[in-house]
């Protein structure tokens, strides 16, 4: 194996064991980290299956896409780790509603917008965060539909690239525009979050 995977997620919380949840049901390739070191992710990794892997933080961070699931009080250490995040695209599922202190950090600010200052260079995606972590990791039926994920961002090649993702995942991508615009919709409290939508088949 590479020094690096495609795709990694750090933070190994709710929403960090959700998205490997996601990955590890698609059968889709990706590493997961924290600031814990690989061996406290092993009972995790150990009841996905070989698709998902415990990696040390920096070797996720050589990934080109990673998933950002820590609290958002934490972005600006995990971006003080690199010096330049160009290259990557770094996808935001945080929400700064539920953090103490936010409105005097962001003021005025999305928070999205926010954790870009922190990742020079990165395309930022703002996605995986309208809903809360175990709906999110939740199977649905079959024939039901596929639940819909919202994405964002100011990169419209890093928005398709990760819509892509979402359908490989067996989701369903609604893109939203740039993160001033529909971002906008999926931060908390606003009129996107919290709404479990589904993708029904058409007959």
């Amino acid at each position: 194996m590479t020094t690096s995977v495609h795709y990694a997620i750090v933070g190994s919380g709710n929403v960090g064991t959700a998205l490997a949840r996601l990955f590890a049901r698609a059968g889709v390739p990706v590493g997961i980290a924290n600031t814990r070191g690989p061996e406290s992710l092993s009972p995790l990794t150990d009841s996905l299956g070989d698709t998902v892997r415990a990696l040390p933080l920096p070797e996720a961070l050589a990934s080109d896409v990673i998933f950002m699931a820590i609290p958002f009080a934490a972005i600006q250490e995990l971006g003080s780790n690199l010096p330049d995040w160009t290259g990557k695209i770094v996808v935001d599922t945080t929400n700064a509603h539920f953090s103490s202190g936010s409105e005097e950090v962001l003021q005025g600010r999305l928070s999205t917008a926010y954790a870009a200052e922190y990742l020079p260079g990165a395309e930022v995606v703002k996605a995986f965060n309208q809903l809360p972590a175990n709906t999110l990791a939740a199977e649905l039926e079959p024939g039901i539909g596929r639940r819909v994920i919202f994405v964002a961002s100011d990169s419209e090649k890093a928005s398709e690239r990760i819509a892509a993702l979402v359908d490989e995942l067996g989701l369903a991508a609604v893109q939203l525009g740039r993160i001033d615009e529909g971002g906008r919709l999926i931060q908390v409290p606003n009129a996107l979050v919290l709404r479990n939508l589904v993708e029904r088949p058409l007959h």
